[in-house]
């Protein structure tokens, strides 16, 4: 899974989210992100990431796995940063795209994605 199109389809198929596979990422895409990282960290669900959300985002490093992490590499996937193959395994490819897209947006190149990196994701 690295391209958009990609994406939809996943999350299509893994949580019903029917959306159109237009290769396009839009609103409803982004929305359909929000809810699997809502469902990863426990909280309500409506695709919107606000203050609960964003006060429940572990901060995922190389090593970690779960949905949280297929979030992430959804993410990053959808905002061009195609290192971040989504599998649910932060490895190399993953920490290479976290750490790309948070120096093309301003934020501490660490290579670890905590609320900051999520919630630029997010908006």
């Amino acid at each position: 899974i690295d391209t958009v199109a990609d994406v939809q389809r996943w999350l299509n198929s893994a949580y019903n989210s029917a959306l159109a596979v237009d290769g396009i990422y839009g609103a409803k895409t982004k929305a359909a992100l929000v809810k699997v990282l809502q469902r990863a960290v426990g909280v309500s669900v409506d695709g919107i990431y606000g203050a609960k959300t964003n006060a429940a985002v572990k901060s995922l490093r190389r090593g970690s796995a779960g949905t949280a992490v297929k979030a992430l590499q959804g993410l990053l996937v959808c905002n061009g940063f195609t290192d971040a193959y989504v599998d649910g395994d932060f490895g190399k490819g993953t920490e290479q795209a976290v750490i790309a897209y948070q120096r093309s947006n301003g934020l501490d190149d660490e290579g670890i994605a905590g609320r900051n990196t999520f919630g630029k994701l997010c908006k």
